[in-house]
């Protein structure tokens, strides 16, 4: 159904039925160290896997960097992240100065995942599980992998 990582969902056999347990959501960002963090493991921007229900988690490194560290950022007014606030890539979040106010435009949600020929991919560029930015309107996405695979 993928080519993401789905080794964190696992599948446990007992004597009575099959379950399934969720593994973490990697797609999410908290503050760690003064940084926005995916809660990944790996490279930057990954911060490790968090699975403490007592850290705010967000669904984008925009939200996290406003809502956590909008001091940072203080040009942006904290809608948009910068890059003392994380190593995200946030090269999507563009702020376009005219002869008027500052206008600001989002990016693309690289958290969700979306069907591409018959595999759910999650909606960025790069290696798999990335299957390319898809900003139409028209394509259903959803939040998790998981949900993406259910559905399509």
């Amino acid at each position: 159904c993928t080519d993401a990582d789905i080794s964190a969902w696992t599948t446990t056999t007992t004597t009575g039925p099959t379950t399934t347990t969720a593994g973490p959501n990697t797609t999410l960002f908290y503050e760690l160290d003064g940084k926005c963090v995916q809660n990944c493991e790996g490279d930057a921007p990954c911060g490790g896997i968090n699975d403490e229900s007592w850290v705010a988690k967000f669904d984008d490194v925009q939200e996290c960097c406003k809502e956590k560290l909008a001091y940072l950022c203080p040009e942006s007014g904290g809608d948009i992240p910068c890059e003392a606030c994380t190593d995200a890539d946030i090269s999507a979040w563009t702020t376009t100065t005219t002869t008027g106010p500052t206008t600001t435009t989002a990016g693309p949600n690289t958290t969700l995942f979306y069907e591409l020929d018959g595999k759910c991919v999650q909606n960025c560029e790069g290696d798999a599980p990335c299957g390319g930015i898809n900003d139409e309107s028209w394509v259903a996405k959803f939040d998790d992998v998981q949900e993406c695979c259910k559905e399509k």
